[in-house]
């Protein structure tokens, strides 16, 4: 007798290829041929210190991106396919990329947050414009970071310069990724033959 509730997609999960990538081994070639500098130019000290920092960021990260994570797949879950395309899809033109780019500005926090959300979004539906401009709006226009970082540190003036400055970028960020070739497939997608 088998288990009620949904299956795991044992596809989705091959260790090996999330694994060792492309992405993954350029970053571990890159991880070790650093760690072998910093041995080599600065000493088994350096490297033990860079080592124990590292691990701590790990494990400071490590809870809230598994969070994040979660959270994201839940919400995806919660808003339907129809529903992200409807909004914000390849064919919303302007106003899927001022809805993205609303929501970016009021995304709190970092890229723990803001990158599950991103791939969610790719998942769900949503077209390569309106990620681009959701991304250019966290980065430039988030407006946590202008009340927590700008205004004390810069001061009213220059912040609400630069944040002006700032508007149009996701949208030009929009037009530009419309207007670059779409060869590579979405998260979860197989690249056609």
């Amino acid at each position: 007798m088998t288990p009620a509730g949904p299956s795991i997609d044992r596809e989705s999960f091959n260790w090996r290829k999330i694994l060792f990538d492309g992405a993954m081994r350029a970053m571990i070639a890159l991880t070790l041929c650093a760690g072998a500098a910093c041995w080599i130019l600065r000493g088994r000290e350096a490297f033990l210190d860079s080592f124990s920092s590292d691990l701590q960021t790990l494990l400071d990260v490590l809870p809230k991106m598994a969070l994040a994570l979660v959270t994201a797949a839940l919400m995806q879950k919660l808003v339907s396919r129809a529903f992200i395309t409807r909004w914000l899809g390849d064919k919303t033109g302007l106003k899927g990329v001022a809805i993205a780019t609303a929501v970016g500005v009021v995304t709190p926090g970092g890229p723990m947050i803001s990158f599950p959300i991103v791939a969610a979004m790719a998942e769900a539906g949503t077209g390569r414009a309106a990620l681009i401009a959701y991304l250019t709006s966290w980065e430039t226009l988030g407006f946590q970071r202008i009340l927590a970082w700008e205004f004390p540190l810069i001061g009213a003036e220059y912040s609400l310069i630069r944040t002006a400055a700032s508007i149009p970028l996701p949208f030009i960020a929009a037009w530009c990724s419309m207007r670059l070739p779409a060869d590579a497939p979405r998260p979860g997608e197989e690249k056609d033959a």
